[in-house]
């Protein structure tokens, strides 16, 4: 391996530490959801929301209205083309994971817990 190719290497590494850190989740997160709060009836508005783990700064929870769903979704898609690959991948898992919630959520199954 030539020099330029570790250089190259080394750089997309640290491209890929960086992308993957809870401040910088922290941040997205925090667009994704005030662009979300801008899409939505006003209604909605207080029923989004985010909380990151001060244990586990990693994990995040989103607090979201079954029918702000579509809005999160596409606000994630928004803001997707200006995140670290890293990032990307972060929360194209987390679409997948907020889809399929909304799509198996049963709202009579909620209200009998």
């Amino acid at each position: 391996m030539d020099d330029r190719t570790l250089e190259q290497l080394s750089a997309v590494i640290e491209d890929a530490k960086t992308g993957f850190d809870p401040d910088i989740l922290d941040h997205w997160y925090y667009k994704i959801i005030e662009h979300t709060k801008e899409e939505v009836p006003l209604e909605l508005v207080k029923k989004i929301g985010y909380v990151q783990d001060p244990i586990l700064p990693m994990k995040f929870k989103i607090d979201c209205s079954k029918r702000a769903v579509p809005q999160l979704l596409n606000a994630i898609e928004h803001f997707m083309p200006e995140m670290q690959y890293v990032t990307q991948l972060y929360f194209q898992k987390v679409e997948e994971i907020v889809e399929k919630e909304y799509k198996d959520f049963k709202p009579d199954k909620a209200d009998k817990q």
